[in-house]
């Protein structure tokens, strides 16, 4: 576990020297543009860690296969921190350029930092690698949910372990569609966007998902 939180603090610390000091204002001014794709990265990231500390402080595997799958868990974050911080700040240049209606800065974004053939790649690696990671967190807590009797849970556990699996599940389920959307190009030349905007589904959908698990537990309670 203290290698584990090593390789998260390591990923948050390329964060870090990914951005040089300021030493001009106008420096300074790139360098507070840069707060919310890091803080957008830096929240991810947390979130990523706090499934896998859950897991681990549930079920307390050590066994070979166990450790081999957090290898792989780590070996993802570790190398799509980078693409994640590059997504987000893409996503803050669009935004501004749209919502203040920013011709120069739009023409910047889709010629200097991203050309627009290249924006249904961009999905295409950041779904897939998104989705693989909540599937090895499915797959993980799979294989705890099936060593349930070994691992002494309770009914209440089984269903946690179980609204966790269908919480990774969502989460991974739908970086997934985008990403084969953005690979086949199924929206021509809007594909960008409608693989963007299929991100929007965790708005309704995570909700949902954590209805039915919350009914779940509250049966097992009543």
């Amino acid at each position: 576990e203290s290698l584990s939180d090593g390789v998260f603090a390591i990923a948050i610390g390329m964060l870090l020297i990914s951005s040089n000091p300021p030493t001009t204002f106008d420096e300074l001014k790139i360098f507070i543009k840069d707060f919310v794709p890091f803080a957008g990265t830096i929240s991810v990231l947390m979130w990523i860690w706090y499934q896998h500390y859950l897991f681990f402080i549930r079920f307390g595997l050590r066994d070979a296969s166990t450790t081999a799958i957090n290898t792989i868990v780590l070996f993802l974050v570790l190398f799509y921190t980078y693409p994640l911080k590059f997504m987000f700040r893409i996503l803050v240049d669009l935004y501004q350029g749209l919502i203040t209606s920013n011709q120069e800065l739009l023409n910047h974004l889709f010629t200097e930092t991203i050309h627009p053939k290249d924006t249904a790649s961009l999905m295409v690696i950041y779904g897939f690698g998104a989705a693989a990671i909540f599937f090895v967190f499915v797959w993980l807590n799979t294989r705890a949910l099936k060593r349930k009797e070994m691992i002494g849970l309770s009914i209440i556990e089984i269903q946690l372990t179980k609204n966790t699996i269908f919480m990774n599940l969502a989460s991974g389920v739908i970086p997934m569609l985008s990403a084969t959307i953005a690979f086949f190009e199924l929206a021509g030349n809007y594909t960008f966007m409608v693989s963007g905007f299929i991100y929007m589904s965790y708005s309704f959908v995570m909700p949902l998902v954590s209805y039915y698990g919350r009914k779940k537990l509250s049966n097992l309670t009543d």
